[in-house]
């Protein structure tokens, strides 16, 4: 806890020891074409410990990204996948799209006695966005196939309103999450031999369906052009398959409250 509790500190910081120094060279000089502004980041969150948790923890999320030089920075949302554009438009832009997901652990708490495990995972697919309001109104859905932890597929969709007021952009929008049936299995259900050991629990098997819906909400700040600051919020209600759990309805909560703090900064890479 104590590192995590350092890097929130870190980020704190960061804007104010960025501004103490000598100033960049603009990220904006289009000169020369070659360049590139590469943007690295980090996001220390708290939320839910896995899905449909009752108990919150702490996690740290490090992110990269890059554009050319003198391309106008493109809008993201905090909860988006890492993702690179195979197409791209003023308006569309469709290419691949990744996330880690941390696991579910029965030494996390003594509800879960019994439970099997779900190991972290690693969560690969493809995206899509479209803006039906240019530069206000975003769109997008999130296809994606699981590895190591669980082998399910998620959906994710997703619309975020942008205002900008000079310096601060404010976003925000509804969700919802979707899950097949391998992949609802493998979160949410517990068999015949877990229920017999844990006598809080009664067998359960989902089918594939909605799992959860909500809203979410991010103010960011530019300090700078190199450096910039982001709080987010999301909450989300498990709704379907998901809230009929009885790792969600004995042992967890359907409500799910997420919250963040990140910070990244950007340099130009002349190549």
């Amino acid at each position: 806890m104590r590192v995590a509790i350092g890097s929130l500190a870190c980020l704190l910081l960061l804007p104010a020891a960025a501004g103490a120094g000598e100033a960049s060279p603009a990220l904006s000089d289009p000169t020369p074409a070659k360049g590139w502004i590469v943007t690295l980041g980090g996001t220390v969150e708290l939320g839910p410990k896995y899905e449909g948790a009752n108990a919150a923890g702490l996690s740290f999320m490090p992110s990269i990204s890059w554009r050319r030089a003198g391309e106008p920075e493109s809008f993201s949302a905090p909860d988006d996948s890492l993702d690179y554009a195979l197409y791209e438009t003023d308006r569309f832009s469709f290419g691949v799209a990744g996330t880690w997901k941390s696991g579910r652990y029965s030494s996390s708490s003594p509800r879960l006695f019994g439970m099997r495990d779900v190991p972290w995972a690693i969560e690969a697919g493809l995206f899509a966005e479209y803006w039906p309001v240019q530069s206000r109104l975003r769109t997008r859905v999130e296809v994606r196939q699981g590895f190591h932890g669980h082998h399910g597929i998620v959906a994710d969709f997703s619309a975020d309103w942008v205002e900008r007021f000079g310096r601060l952009t404010l976003s925000g929008g509804p969700r919802l999450s979707l899950g097949n049936a391998s992949y609802m299995r493998r979160n949410f259900g517990v068999s015949p031999s877990e229920a017999m050991i844990n006598p809080l629990l009664a067998p359960y098997s989902p089918s594939g369906g909605a799992k959860s819906l909500g809203v979410a909400t991010a103010l960011d700040y530019a300090w700078s052009e190199q450096w910039s600051t982001t709080l987010f919020a999301r909450y989300d209600r498990m709704i379907d398959q998901a809230a009929s759990s009885p790792l969600v309805r004995t042992v967890g909560q359907r409500d799910q409250v997420t919250v963040g703090l990140g910070a990244s900064y950007s340099f130009r890479l002349d190549l």
